[in-house]
């Protein structure tokens, strides 16, 4: 796995936009990500720290991985802040236009599936899993927007969020004393990104798209000495079908 730093970021987008927009400057590229703005109702997951300060140490960057870093950084990126403190730290992602209007909670696929009017797919090893479950779908002016799929056992905290023909991907960020992680897998023959950052390797999140869906698949291990491997976190996504 290999980590880019914030300077091998600036030099890619610099020979990006000099070969491809000489009419833009790079300073109004990296001001326009540095303040962005998520559209819509965008839902945010942030997993933090216990304790949250206000000192916040360094600027704005993007960090990914790929045999192209241009092309990775179009097609996805994680913001990222350096700080100080270790207890400041956290992960999450926000995505816009996806909160929809009417959420509906259901039992299971099937009701899933009635609710939203479409075919779903369906995480189904989580069906098999004990523990407390809340499965949501949710529309918008009665159009389907997905469904939010969560379930908290004895070790772990599971959470699949899938939207439907949202032409938005969702957005991750960090706050980390070290590097965010960015690696790219392949799940059966699909493009998966799989993120993490130091403070918080036991919380990893998978993100792919499956036809009309964008799926973000985040686990959550309640220590840090058992982390959730990287095969098992694809063979979950390989089973949402």
């Amino acid at each position: 796995m290999k980590q880019i730093n914030r300077s091998d970021i600036k030099d890619a987008l610099h020979t990006h936009i000099d070969s491809k927009h000489a009419s833009v400057v790079f300073e109004n590229i990296w001001e326009k990500y540095s303040n962005r703005k998520s559209g819509g109702h965008p839902n945010r997951r942030i997993y933090r720290k216990r304790i949250i300060v206000l000192s916040i140490l360094g600027s704005l960057c993007f960090l990914t991985l790929s045999q192209s870093p241009v092309r990775a950084f179009i097609e996805q990126f994680i913001e990222v802040k350096w700080i100080k403190n270790v207890k400041n730290a956290e992960i999450g992602y926000s995505w816009a236009n996806t909160a929809g209007d009417a959420r509906s909670l259901v039992l299971n696929k099937e009701e899933a599936e009635k609710s939203l009017g479409i075919s779903i797919p369906w995480p189904d090893p989580l069906d098999g899993m004990s523990g407390q479950r809340e499965i949501r779908t949710r529309k918008k002016d009665d159009s389907p927007l997905g469904y939010d799929y969560t379930i908290r056992t004895n070790d772990r905290y599971y959470e699949v969020i899938a939207n439907y023909k949202n032409n938005r991907q969702p957005e991750f960020y960090a706050q980390t004393t070290g590097t965010a992680l960015v690696k790219e897998i392949s799940i059966q023959d699909v493009t998966a990104t799989l993120i993490t950052s130091p403070e918080f390797i036991h919380v990893p999140h998978l993100y792919f798209e499956k036809g009309d869906w964008k799926i973000v698949v985040t686990v959550t291990d309640y220590t840090e000495d058992d982390v959730m491997s990287e095969q098992e976190i694809i063979e979950l996504a390989g089973s949402i079908k």
